[in-house]
């Protein structure tokens, strides 16, 4: 079954210049193994989102900034608003707050700086001797997509961009962002009822041109797995579990 991401109120925006931990000892050894029960356990969101944790996604997103060229002039100081987590592999948070032995998590965060934002995601593997966890960074955007989805689709939406574009040349093509379209919603198409259908805009840079690819998403009725296609295609294009 393909994973939500499931957005989280922060309570209180970290800034790098002064980060304060949140980090506390707890009484045994926390496992969550869906989105749900980690956004329910205070440890392991202690732990998803401790100071550590925030210094990482911190270099990670002013790495992002780099690559994407954006605010090279900034010079003011950098903000960390953590937005959201998903379980990708049960995690078990050991007592005490140290790093888990197993398990994979994704988060949310936005950097902000010199009065813009914008949305970066990290993926995080645990070390199986303990070691700090092994982060990675995804595509930026708010997509309801989980990774599994995100990368299905990315063929299809990069296909698209270039075709788009009008490069079809073109051997460097990133994905910039993903944000809502529409919400969730019922669609009605040759007597049937899709539920909970959902459209997002991707945009890629193409060689350096800016691309929008609308994507249509569409949960099976059984929730086994959600198909996927640009909207200009009216043929089904993959198929996520």
């Amino acid at each position: 079954m393909q994973k939500m991401i499931q957005v989280i109120s922060a309570a209180a925006t970290l800034c790098i210049a002064g980060l304060v931990g949140v980090v506390t000892s707890a009484h045994a050894d926390t496992t969550v193994s869906s989105t749900e029960e980690l956004v329910r356990s205070q440890p392991a969101m202690q732990y998803v989102f401790s100071e550590r944790a925030m210094l990482v996604m911190y270099q990670l997103g002013v790495e992002e900034d780099k690559r994407f060229n954006l605010q090279t002039d900034c010079k003011s100081k950098y903000q960390v608003r953590p937005l959201g987590a998903v379980v990708l592999k049960p995690v078990t948070i050991p007592d005490g707050g140290r790093n888990p032995k197993s398990g994979a998590w994704l988060t949310r965060y936005q950097l902000e700086r010199c009065g813009d934002a914008k949305t970066y995601n990290a993926v995080f593997v645990a070390d199986a001797e303990g070691g700090n966890p092994k982060p990675t960074p995804f595509y930026p955007g708010n997509t309801r997509g989980g990774p599994v989805l995100v990368q299905d689709a990315m063929m299809v939406a990069v296909s698209t961009a270039i075709a788009k574009s009008g490069q079809s040349g073109c051997r460097k093509v990133e994905a910039f962002d993903m944000r809502a379209k529409q919400p969730p919603h019922d669609v009605v198409e040759g007597g049937a009822t899709f539920r909970g259908v959902w459209k997002e805009t991707w945009t890629f840079r193409v060689c350096g041109k800016m691309v929008d690819v609308d994507m249509i998403f569409t949960p099976d009725a059984v929730g086994s797995g959600t198909s996927f296609r640009t909207e200009s295609v009216k043929t089904t294009q993959g198929m996520a579990q």
